[in-house]
């Protein structure tokens, strides 16, 4: 499969690149050049500079692909976090209709839909609960560009899944008695996710446009990856639960 990632230089990009590498052909962009360590490592894989509040540069990117990964994000900058976190993904889908790519990949965090007035709920939190994201500029902005992508599933033939994360944490981090979140996973998991997702058969799936939460097994599972489980076939293999362990 042909597949576009966008936002591929940040945190979780390099990781998702090494994950479909070997079965898939990857047009790696960000607006930043690529690291050369990635460029060395992928040598076959396509790099390109692109910038996602630009409908343009997203267009020529996805020409000939059959897949959308979007990455990219912006935290704190209001102006920006709306044009990259909100109108970004205007431009993926809009993009995604105008080629015929019907597999699109949206990414957030879980408070994208779980947002301060279900922090304090009780267990087993669902994907599927109505989005309350609260006021806070990354999860609000995250919040509307995944109903952007929502709405244009709803309207055209295409899949979109939207992965939900929180704390990504590296092997090495996840010692007893460390301390943890309840929405915590490692990055070689996290990847998985994306390959998962990509190949997915859509006829499994109930609806054009999934949220799901993405985090390994925690032991008080104040959230639920169960649909992630069901309809993915996630399976985490890095135990997340020793931080609430004792050393």
């Amino acid at each position: 499969m042909k597949v576009l990632i966008l936002g591929a230089n940040g945190y979780m990009g390099p990781h998702v690149v090494r994950k479909l590498a070997p079965a898939h052909q990857l047009r790696i962009t960000d607006i930043r050049p690529a690291p050369e360590e990635i460029v060395n490592e992928f040598p076959k894989q396509e790099f390109m500079d692109v910038d996602v509040t630009s409908v343009e540069q997203v267009r020529s990117a996805a020409r000939g692909m059959d897949a959308i990964i979007n990455l990219s994000v912006v935290r704190q900058d209001p102006i920006l976090a709306f044009h990259v976190n909100t109108l970004g993904c205007l431009h993926v889908m809009r993009t995604a209709v105008e080629f015929g790519i019907r597999r699109v990949i949206n990414t957030g965090p879980h408070f994208a839909v779980a947002g301060p007035s279900y922090e304090q709920m009780d267990y087993r939190i669902s994907p599927d609960i109505p989005p309350h994201p609260g006021i806070g500029l990354y999860p609000l902005s995250k919040s509307l560009g995944q109903e952007i992508c929502r709405t244009y599933a709803n309207q055209h033939d295409i899949q979109v899944l939207e992965l939900l994360f929180y704390s990504l944490r590296d092997r090495h981090e996840l010692e007893p008695g460390t301390g943890g979140v309840p929405f915590l996973i490692e990055w070689e998991d996290a990847a998985e996710a994306f390959r998962l997702a990509l190949e997915v058969d859509s006829k499994e799936l109930p609806s054009r446009c999934e949220v799901f939460f993405v985090f390994g097994d925690i032991p008080q599972m104040k959230f639920s990856n169960k649909k992630a489980k069901e309809l993915l076939g996630f399976k985490p293999r890095q135990d997340v639960s020793a931080p609430w362990k004792r050393g």
